[in-house]
């Protein structure tokens, strides 16, 4: 008699067939899902911390005092009007006077030349001014090769800056900015208000005298159409560029608000220009560079010379799902 399989045996094999190809395929799907969010979780992570690491080190070399933030749409729809009216004095802040809930979406400052400065074993331009015997139009400073520091300007800021033709600014660490003692650092001195106050009074640029002179190109009194130099201290910073990061619309922005309709946005880096030669990161011919797209939050403030921002950023993982990271950081000079 020859054995076989009844039809309630098959039938009972091929439903635990089914359940087992039933949760085999769940299982594959979870898992391909869980290796889609995971990946994106990742790589939005590791974007998120490398560009937030650039923000750290830019903001490292910031000049004190210079740091300021905008209400960033503001000063560019006034660019785009056709008909550009004065901006607002409330339509930026020193970052440390930033109040809590305002948007102020920008941020920008000069960053002194670290670059020339420890290139070299010994620093291109020292930073120390032999100011006992500088004279109302020029200075000394020893221990710097001022021709490599003019190289490397140039080299970095493509020309804009050489020592030779194009000044570099100077600001010297001490509050008052004039011979005449009447006024402290601030933003609109240093030129980073253009629309606002085209006053560049308080950073005086200087070209290269030798090895180790420098030379003022220009010099101004508050008060009146005398020439008198700031006042020359023992130390100094040299910069030859400004920054400013900024966000920027995607893809359009029907609510006028400076934040992209998806609520994304990309933000981006202006660099190499100079506000003591009356130029703005608003300027057509400013270089810009976007350090990350997809951003959903850009927050900072600044406490007792730190600052501390935060940055979140969004990546897709299909369809309409996105999965979101956050990075905060702070900077301590």
């Amino acid at each position: 008699m020859k054995k076989a399989f009844s039809l309630i045996e098959v039938i009972f094999v091929l439903v635990i067939l089914g359940i087992v190809a039933s949760l085999s395929s769940q299982i594959i799907v979870q898992v391909y899902e869980n290796y889609i969010t995971q990946r994106a979780i990742y790589n939005v992570s590791t974007k998120t911390e490398l560009v937030a690491n650039q923000i750290v080190n830019r903001l490292t070399y910031r000049i004190q005092g210079s740091t300021i933030s905008k209400q960033h749409q503001n000063f560019l729809n006034n660019k785009l009007s056709g008909t550009p009216a004065a901006i607002a004095a409330d339509d930026w802040l020193p970052l440390k006077d930033i109040p809590t809930g305002e948007e102020y979406t920008s941020i920008e400052w000069i960053g002194y030349d670290n670059d020339s400065f420890s290139a070299r074993q010994n620093p291109a331009w020292s930073g120390i001014a032999d100011y006992e015997n500088a004279s109302r139009n020029a200075f000394t400073t020893p221990g710097s090769n001022l021709g490599d520091a003019a190289t490397i300007m140039s080299n970095l800021s493509g020309g804009q800056v050489d020592l030779t033709t194009t000044p570099a600014a100077i600001l010297f660490a001490q509050d008052d900015n004039y011979y005449t003692d009447t006024a402290e650092y601030n933003p609109q001195c240093m030129g980073l208000i253009r629309e606002v106050d085209a006053n560049t009074s308080c950073i005086f640029p200087v070209l290269q005298s030798g090895a180790d002179g420098l030379n003022f190109t220009r010099a101004q009194d508050p008060n009146n159409a005398t020439v008198l130099p700031k006042i020359i201290t023992e130390r100094y910073k040299m910069a030859w560029s400004a920054y400013a990061i900024a966000p920027e619309d995607r893809d359009g922005d029907a609510n006028n608000d400076g934040i992209d309709d998806d609520g994304l946005y990309d933000l981006v880096l202006y660099y190499n220009y100079q506000p003591w030669n009356g130029e703005s990161y608003m300027d057509d011919t400013t270089p810009r560079s976007t350090l990350m797209r997809n951003v959903t939050i850009f927050k900072f403030s600044e406490n007792g010379g730190v600052i501390n921002f935060k940055l979140c950023a969004s990546e897709n993982i299909g369809q309409d799902f996105n999965v979101t990271t956050c990075k905060q950081k702070v900077v301590i000079r």
